[in-house]
């Protein structure tokens, strides 16, 4: 048996998967937000319990939103409760087993790739769009990773040239990395979401008005003026990161994750302005949405301790 968690600053997901990686089981649990001591003990009633359930000692893989450093610590801004620990090494104490760790994005793609959308791709790259920006490579089904395990950071590299000279007057957002002018602050739903308020800014300084990116997208599709340059401008900027992407690394397929890739109008808005972003006589690959879904974060969790990695 495979169990995977798909840790998140609000929730975390569990999973069991028998040899054939199907889903047998799944909870649901709010995450401890700062008491480390019951985020372990939480999980360690999870795998004693399907242990118990299953009559075996299953495998242990765990995404979650950071990095792991080479020897161990955990770095996570956003899930308080683990950053800073050693993580894999108190569970593997707790649970007298190996438990595998890795970036959540890592494990959206590895999902993909073995057996998703990605499957047949040497070199995939992975996206996820969600409260920030992650990001991942896989190459003949595996990750690549460096031994720093900062590969894939995407959403922390910056707008492109092209974009700046369309829109001049775009301000450089903050990052929770310490920097300015990250993609991530720009095409995640956080990103969507700067982008209105800083158009509504523009229409009326007054105005502080902060909205969420579905209520903008609807606005979009219900006819707002604001709203529709609002998601052409965040569509402009997905664009050209995906061709920059494109044009750096060479992947045979893109695959989008998070919440705004479940919006099926993105692939055919994105599709028609990367060409625009390239060089020339250069044909973009394809992007598509996760074969998985929401499903493929604990998947890949699960599947990191069925590699071994």
């Amino acid at each position: 048996m495979y169990y995977g968690i798909d840790m998140g600053g609000s929730n975390m997901v569990w999973a069991e998967f028998n040899e054939q990686g199907e889903e047998l089981v799944r909870q649901r649990l709010a995450t401890p937000q700062q008491d480390y001591q019951a985020l372990r003990q939480v999980i360690a009633h999870w795998v004693q319990d399907a242990d118990a359930r299953w009559q075996t000692q299953g495998r242990l893989g765990i995404g979650f939103a950071g990095v792991c450093q080479a020897d161990g610590k955990v770095w996570a801004a956003n899930l308080l409760s683990i950053h800073g620990q050693y993580l894999a090494q108190d569970l593997t104490q707790d649970l007298q087993r190996p438990i595998f760790l890795n970036n959540d994005a890592n494990c959206f793609l590895l999902s993909e790739a073995m057996g998703g959308a990605a499957a047949h791709a040497e070199l995939a790259l992975g996206l996820t769009l969600g409260t920030g920006v992650g990001g991942a490579l896989t190459y003949q089904g595996k990750l690549i990773n460096s031994a720093r395990a900062g590969t894939g950071e995407f959403g922390h590299s910056s707008i492109g040239a092209k974009v700046w000279s369309r829109y001049p007057h775009l301000p450089l957002f903050k990052c929770g990395c310490g920097q300015e002018g990250c993609l991530e602050t720009y095409i995640s739903g956080t990103g969507l979401s700067n982008l209105y308020q800083y158009l509504i800014h523009q229409a009326d300084n007054t105005s502080s008005l902060r909205v969420a990116g579905p209520e903008i997208i609807r606005a979009w599709q219900e006819g707002e003026e604001l709203a529709g340059n609002c998601v052409a401008m965040y569509l402009d900027i997905l664009a050209s990161a995906l061709a920059q992407l494109m044009t750096q690394l060479n992947p045979d397929i893109i695959v989008l994750g998070g919440g705004l890739s479940e919006q099926a109008w993105l692939y055919k808005e994105v599709a028609s302005r990367i060409p625009h972003y390239l060089m020339n006589n250069t044909a973009p690959c394809p992007v598509v949405a996760a074969h998985f879904g929401g499903s493929g974060g604990v998947r890949g969790a699960a599947l990191l301790s069925k590699c071994g990695r």
